[in-house]
């Protein structure tokens, strides 16, 4: 408390980029790789670094870099970006003392399997279109919020994309169709759900 304020410090570090491979962890035998960009923001109880000089209490952003590459590591079991990035916010808020929430984003680059002779290749990997997103907000005495999304889905239509019946005044000089070709790029949000984990020792 300062002044009859609650405050809290924030500060996390960005853009750390991550790969795991698991062999032979998929179909067929096939190896499976994640491509992970993690963000971390720590929400923390430590007024007295900007007060008294005292960072005791203080999370270093190589720390934080550092922790997302051992987790990944500790991973012997093929994980989601949901799963990962509640693995490390549940580190952060229960390990760290002053840390009060923790605020884990993670981008994943769509690497799928190469097609070989009409079949999937066991260790051949092309990169997709569309990535992958999660959130993770988890507080250390309070709940889980999860949003996952996808970003930068590519989809096209041939035909039956006709557009007409629209309102037309003065200003408008498109024609109707009944018929053309459709492109567009879709991103979507989705909370998956929220629920209160309580205290993680």
């Amino acid at each position: 408390m300062a002044g009859g304020f609650k405050l809290e410090q924030q500060h996390g570090k960005g853009r750390v980029r991550v790969s795991r491979v698991w062999r032979k962890a998929g179909e067929g035998g096939a190896d499976v790789i994640v491509e992970w960009n993690v963000s971390i923001s720590l929400l923390s109880d430590c007024l007295e670094a900007y007060t008294d000089g005292d960072n005791s209490s203080i999370v270093a952003t190589d720390t934080m870099k550092n922790t997302v590459y051992a987790k990944a590591k500790e991973c012997t079991e093929v994980e989601s970006p949901e799963s990962f990035a509640i693995r490390l916010a549940k580190h952060f808020t229960s390990f760290y003392p002053k840390v009060t929430t923790a605020i884990i984003s993670i981008v994943e680059k769509p690497w799928e399997q190469v097609v070989v002779d009409g079949r999937p290749h066991a260790h051949g990997f092309k990169l997709g279109s569309e990535k992958h997103t999660t959130e993770v907000n988890l507080k250390k005495f309070g709940a889980l919020r999860l949003i996952s999304g996808i970003q930068g889905l590519s989809l096209l239509k041939t035909t039956q994309s006709g557009f007409e019946g629209f309102i037309r005044d003065r200003y408008t000089l498109l024609p109707e169709t009944k018929e053309r070709m459709l492109a567009t790029e879709v991103t979507a949000l989705w909370r998956c759900y929220s629920v209160f984990l309580g205290y993680f020792h």
